[in-house]
């Protein structure tokens, strides 16, 4: 045996304590409501998306775990309007969904100096098995298509696809540790285009629309907030999804392509075509 390697080396105990300290661990989970401002819903958002990642970040760190990537959201950045938003153009976050994010990614400051931390951003994550993804079908199935404020509003969907690539490049790269990114798409669309594609994928050739203005939008989700909340459940239309619908805002991914090399595999389309396909066979069960 060398004598530069202890005799020891191949040891199970060794090889164990080794392998611990190449375990990456990935948190992707968390509650994603982000319409539901029921005190359980609340209690909910602190539980999970605070209190869980804070346990998960501290049990890594004391196992020796060479990276925590946590999936954050551009909610924690604060909901407004803007064009290619970097990182740090951070404002208050507009609701307890965001705000959990942030405070998440605030915890994780803390055990920064115990453990590597990368910390991703998504923009508005679009794919299968979303309440997005699935709010926006069953408008694009409508024989009348509504388009919130003439669908003129930029927004920043990606493909849920894109952010499980930006999870791959981030695993073990030394450019990415102790940093936070945002990631998505290079570019915002127009919500009317994004409507418009789903219903021709949906199978509606002519699919026909309607401008709704944003004032009867928020009108009528007062309303349908009060209703909701008197039999239990979270709003279609909370005003921050309205202002989400109707406020056009882009992202800027340069930090994170710059590190990594990032290109987005999955196109809009692709994106649709695949959430139809889903919307599709939900509705033939």
């Amino acid at each position: 045996m060398p004598d530069n390697i202890p005799e020891n080396a191949n040891s199970p105990e060794n090889s164990k304590a080794e392998a611990v300290k190449l375990d990456v661990v990935i948190n992707a989970t968390g509650y994603a409501a982000a319409t539901d401002r029921s005190t359980a819903g609340l209690a909910r958002l602190r539980r999970d998306n605070v209190a869980a990642v804070e346990a998960l970040a501290d049990t890594a760190a004391e196992t020796g775990a060479a990276q925590l990537i946590h999936l954050s959201s551009v909610a924690a950045m604060g909901q407004r309007a803007g064009t290619a938003l970097t990182e740090t153009d951070m404002r208050p976050p507009r609701s307890p969904y965001g705000q959990s994010k942030l405070d998440a990614e605030t915890a994780l400051a803390a055990t920064s100096g115990k453990l590597p931390i990368t910390i991703l951003r998504p923009t508005s994550v679009f794919g299968e098995g979303r309440g997005l993804a699935a709010f926006l079908c069953r408008i694009a199935d409508l024989p009348l298509v509504p388009l919130p404020d003439g669908g003129r509003a930029l927004v920043p969907f990606t493909y849920i696809g894109n952010i499980v690539e930006a999870v791959r490049l981030s695993i073990g790269a030394d450019a990415c540790l102790g940093r936070t990114f945002i990631v998505g798409d290079d570019r915002s669309y127009r919500l009317g285009d994004v409507l418009r594609a789903l219903a021709l994928a949906l199978g509606h050739d002519h699919a026909r629309t309607m401008s709704v203005p944003a004032g009867l939008l928020s009108t009528v989700g007062i309303v349908e907030g009060g209703v909701r909340r008197a039999i239990g459940g979270s709003p279609l239309l909370d005003p921050i999804r309205i202002e989400t619908l109707t406020s056009s805002v882009s992202y800027s991914t340069a930090a994170f392509r710059d590190a990594t090399g990032y290109e987005p595999p999955h196109d809009l389309d692709d994106g649709v075509a695949r959430i139809a396909a889903w919307h599709r066979r939900r509705a033939d069960r």
